[in-house]
């Protein structure tokens, strides 16, 4: 090898590596609503797995879905005996103010800034 040896090329690829982790990183979190759900969800609904799941139901495929109908996570009597289909309509409704539209409801988040409601929606959309 050359007079300067392998240890520069170590260090090099170490921070191409580091520096690639960096950017995907950085694009997991770059969509908005993802950073909503992570901030604000995940901690109760888990991820996008049900096995993730720790308090809430999961809300991979949400959209579409029963109120109350999820195979995960715990639901309220109010959701479970509601005829809801989460909607984006009905779902920004609920997330407005989810103890006025569903009372009884175990949900404590409320998320009323019409901006983030959209991001928010637009990720759960996503979910599938």
């Amino acid at each position: 090898m050359s007079r300067f040896g392998i240890q520069p090329l170590v260090r090099a690829l170490l921070l191409l590596a580091a520096l690639q982790a960096s950017v995907a990183f950085a694009d997991d979190f770059s969509d908005p609503g993802r950073r909503i759900f992570e901030s604000r969800c995940s901690t109760c609904h888990g991820g996008t797995v049900p096995a993730d799941s720790a308090i809430g139901p999961n809300l991979k495929g949400v959209l579409g879905r029963k109120a109350g109908t999820a195979d995960s996570g715990a639901h309220s009597r109010a959701a479970i005996e509601s005829d809801t289909v989460w909607t984006r309509s009905s779902l920004r409704r609920y997330l407005s103010d989810p103890g006025r539209e569903m009372p009884g409801t175990l949900m404590p988040v409320r998320l009323a800034d019409p901006r983030q409601l959209d991001d928010l929606l637009n990720y759960l959309e996503t979910l599938r």
